[in-house]
């Protein structure tokens, strides 16, 4: 399989990338046009307390981040779940260690999955103000669960997008900043990077939406393959 079909077409990825992206390297060998741009500006939210749980679950690498940054005080013993592989490996980098990774991108499923882990025990959530907490919908009323919030997203304005091809957005918050300012035109492939952000795209009418397989850019790039038949 290549990616032929896409030359002279253009794409927009919410989020700036890495050097060994590889959107990065198939922009530079000049067979996609590339416009890596975030959409929102994250705040660090300052805490002061760490309430004591069994579990500590991170939705994001920006909660791993704003958590850690703060150097919490952890209970010994604390189990740590994350949302996937690229998570994880995130996680190492604060020579931390996961006891549970979620699979897939649909975060109902991952959610019980969770839930089946961790039977009566009680979970802590670093997560952004505003959240949607999907995986605390989905526990049973036998788990305590606090929310710590430590970080905030805030939907920026000032940025220009060019019409492209093709649309991957990887957060709901990127869906509404992008959405607050353009349309999504019916020649344009709408890609989103898991379930929460399939579901801010319907809000507004956008049904067709292609997934990856899983939270990763490897996953994200491995779907142009799919978008070949979209449109």
């Amino acid at each position: 399989m290549t990616l032929d079909y896409l030359a002279g077409k253009s794409i927009f990825i919410s989020r700036k990338l890495k050097a060994e992206s590889p959107f990065i390297r198939s922009a530079k060998e000049g067979k996609i046009v590339l416009v890596d741009e975030p959409l929102i500006r994250i705040d660090e939210i300052r805490f002061s307390y760490t309430p004591k749980t069994d579990w500590i679950f991170f939705s994001s690498k920006n909660a791993i981040k704003h958590f850690f940054s703060q150097k919490p005080e952890l209970c010994h013993g604390v189990k740590l779940g994350v949302m996937s592989t690229v998570s994880a490996e995130y996680l190492s980098q604060f020579e931390k260690t996961a006891d549970f990774i979620g699979t897939g991108v649909d975060l109902n499923v991952i959610a019980k999955e969770f839930k089946s882990i961790i039977k009566d025990e009680s979970v802590l959530f670093p997560q952004a103000i505003d959240s949607l907490k999907t995986i605390q919908k989905h526990l049973s009323f036998i788990n305590t669960c606090f929310n710590l919030f430590v970080y905030k997203t805030n939907i920026r304005t000032d940025f220009v997008i060019p019409h492209c091809d093709i649309l991957i957005f990887t957060s709901p918050s990127n869906v509404q900043a992008y959405l607050n300012k353009y349309k999504i035109e019916k020649d344009q492939t709408v890609i989103a990077i898991g379930t929460s952000t399939k579901t801010k795209l319907a809000e507004y009418q956008v049904e067709k939406v292609l997934l990856p397989n899983e939270f990763s850019e490897k996953g994200l790039f491995d779907v142009l393959f799919k978008a070949e038949y979209v449109n």
